[in-house]
């Protein structure tokens, strides 16, 4: 077998640089996590729970620093019921009246259900998730991990109070937003960093039959 026969060629640094860039971009395009208070592992869930009854209510803070569609909300919201989980816009230390930016009823929700809503686009700014319990539901939402990792709200009644634990962290809630759709100027990125490497492999190639 004849080694020196066996095409190879170097890229080029535009080359790569061109599709690090348009790739790059590509990997922006997955969904993002913008919180998430769960521990390691979801399926075991090591903190307290936070009762959710009719009248007893929770509430976690989250902020977006550009706007976003939000794609995926998993919590371990778990009860018999009637639930609402929303968002409200946040403007201080605990929610204040106001409606609901978008909501949704769960029914009989079990700890880590994944709720896909359609259409919840946010502008950049600072919001709360929302379980609020309707009437006769008996259900929990429990934190994420034993080790504290920020503060929340929880309301009894019609007051609404800070809750900041030095036992347990937040209710576990995990807020995924789907990432903006690539711009045009990435596919051309990709596209021409492929046709510096087929121009690269085609000249390789052609050094290495007339050698």
């Amino acid at each position: 077998m004849n080694l020196s026969r066996i095409p190879s060629f170097r890229l080029a640094p535009t080359a790569v640089a061109l599709l690090l860039a348009g790739l790059s971009a590509q990997a922006a395009a997955t969904g993002v996590v913008v919180h998430d208070s769960y521990g390691p592992d979801i399926d075991q869930l090591t903190g307290w729970p936070t009762p959710l009854f009719d009248g007893q209510n929770v509430a976690i803070a989250f902020s977006l620093a550009q706007g976003a569609t939000l794609e995926s909300i998993l919590t371990s919201v778990d009860g018999q019921g009637s639930v609402t989980l929303g968002i409200l816009a946040r403007s201080g230390a605990v929610p204040t009246a106001g409606s609901w930016l978008y909501s949704a009823q769960l029914n009989d929700p079990l700890a880590n259900t994944l709720l896909t809503p359609s259409g919840w686009t946010l502008a950049a700014g600072h919001y709360w998730l929302v379980a609020v319990a309707g009437a006769g539901f008996s259900g929990q939402w429990q934190s994420g991990t034993d080790t504290p990792n920020g503060s929340w709200a929880y309301s009894s009644g019609s007051t609404w109070t800070t809750v900041d634990s030095p036992f347990t962290g937040m209710p576990a809630a995990r807020i995924t937003v789907a990432a903006a759709v690539p711009e045009p100027s990435t596919y051309g990125l990709l596209l021409a960093g492929g046709l510096f490497v087929a121009a690269a492999a085609r000249s390789s190639a052609s050094r290495n039959t007339q050698g």
